[in-house]
């Protein structure tokens, strides 16, 4: 049996409505629609980096090995469990995660800029 087989066979379990397609207009169609919604998530995710950024109270702690080590175990994880190719998860998710970190550093290294700024600037001066 091919890996090919394999992962499709693992696929019937996905949630998302996948159909079979009858000519490369429609299956490009659907692949446009997939990438719309990959988009959509990316930028929650983006958004959650955000969040973390403003929730961490120190810059040392937005690199978290342990973290992304469970990230990659529970991806790696749902990617046999839905027959998606392992390379491929772990190549995106590794780029991905990378990205995200140093996202959120800019962002952390932003925020605690502009709030210092807003700290001077709104600090009463006194008079000579």
């Amino acid at each position: 049996m091919s890996a090919y087989k394999i992962f499709s066979d693992k696929r019937k379990d996905i949630t998302y409505p996948a159909r079979q397609c009858s000519d490369m207009d429609e299956l490009r169609g659907d692949i446009d629609q997939l990438d719309r919604l990959i988009v959509e998530f990316l930028s929650i995710r983006q958004g959650f980096m955000e969040q973390a950024a403003g929730i961490k109270q120190d810059r040392n702690l937005v690199r978290d090995q342990r973290r992304v080590d469970d990230v990659m175990t529970k991806v790696m994880a749902h990617a046999e469990k839905v027959g998606a190719h392992p390379k491929l998860v772990e190549t995106l998710y590794r780029q991905m995660i990378e990205w995200c970190i140093n996202y959120e550093m800019d962002v952390f290294d932003t925020t605690r800029a502009s709030r210092k700024t807003d700290v001077i600037s709104n600090t009463p001066r006194n008079k000579i």
